[in-house]
């Protein structure tokens, strides 16, 4: 082969190599790609990630989004308002909330009804891991308590409570006592037991849900995040449950708020409940001033948004 047919050769080569590289890059990029496990932050900070933005490709919708980063339905909804969660247009810039104020306590696993989110704080380790979870719908609430993991299971068994069966019969349609594991099973591939009956972390075959209000009362996730908690989380566990919507914290001396809009109905028809967090939490420190209008104005919108709201 002459020199001149070699070099054909070999940038043929190159251009094919290339090609590959942006179909497997393309693919990557496809992918759920952000990390679920943060390092704590150090001792003048409670904060954790970053918000970041990202360009919407052809096709694309918002749930879409969700899964690839590793967020909620409802809280990238609520963190770009005005747009179609299941249109959005290709190219239009969407804002990712990444950034969140630790809840309070920071042991075990805490779960936050109304950000529609799980930490996990594993035992000697200065990490936290953190996953978007779907919660009970109205009627079907999830409880606010304490409790333990007492139990996992791989490929579980649903066992339909007579409840929601009784709920399928009045729809016209009839379960099963018992739904064996597979594609079709509500819980998943993994099923984690607390020490409250009836209630459960489990997967889910319908992960469009996730971070939203859709369930009977147990804690769904997508199906990969449970699977990963379920190999990290030993039996025995703490598990707290609690019902926050408002969040305030610290980073480097500056008071920071974060809110979501409240569970509860009918909702919150005044601003006490935010204004009463922060100024609580500003009497921790000395000297701080409050700037009432970047405060009020987050309460008002309840985007889930962290924002600062001291002068200092």
């Amino acid at each position: 082969m002459s020199k001149g047919g070699k070099l054909l050769k070999k940038n043929g080569l190159l251009r094919n190599f290339r090609a590959l590289l942006g179909i497997t890059l393309a693919g990557l990029a496809a992918a759920r790609c952000w990390a679920v496990s943060y390092d704590l932050p150090g001792v003048d900070s409670d904060l954790i990630g970053k918000n970041i933005e990202v360009v919407v490709q052809k096709g694309q919708t918002l749930a879409d989004i969700a899964d690839q980063y590793s967020l909620g339905f409802n809280e990238l909804v609520l963190a770009n308002p005005g747009v179609d969660p299941w249109l959005p247009k290709p190219g239009s810039q969407i804002l990712l909330p990444m950034q969140r104020i630790l809840p309070d306590i920071r042991h075990g696993v805490v779960i936050n009804l109304a950000e529609f989110r799980l930490y996990y704080f594993p035992p000697k380790q200065s990490k936290v891991i953190t996953y978007p979870v779907g919660i009970g719908r109205q009627g079907w609430e999830t409880p606010v308590t304490q409790t333990r993991v007492t139990g996992k299971n791989k490929d579980p068994w649903w066992r339909v409570p007579e409840s929601v069966r009784a709920e399928h019969r009045k729809q016209g349609r009839e379960l099963p006592e018992l739904v064996r594991p597979g594609k079709d099973n509500p819980l998943g591939g993994y099923a984690i037991n607390l020490d409250l009956p009836g209630y459960l972390l489990h997967g889910t075959n319908k992960a469009f849900g996730v971070g939203t209000r859709i369930s009977h009362g147990c804690i769904r996730l997508r199906n990969d995040d449970i699977a990963n908690l379920y190999q990290q989380l030993p039996e025995g566990t703490p598990v707290t449950i609690i019902d926050q919507p408002v969040k305030t914290g610290w980073h480097k001396e500056k008071l920071m708020l974060q809110v979501y809009p409240p569970l509860a109905t009918p909702q919150w028809n005044n601003l006490t409940p935010v204004t009463s967090a922060v100024v609580k939490a500003s009497q921790s420190h000395d000297n701080v001033k409050i700037d009432w209008k970047i405060l009020l104005t987050t309460a008002k919108k309840q985007q889930g948004l962290v924002q600062q709201v001291s002068d200092n």
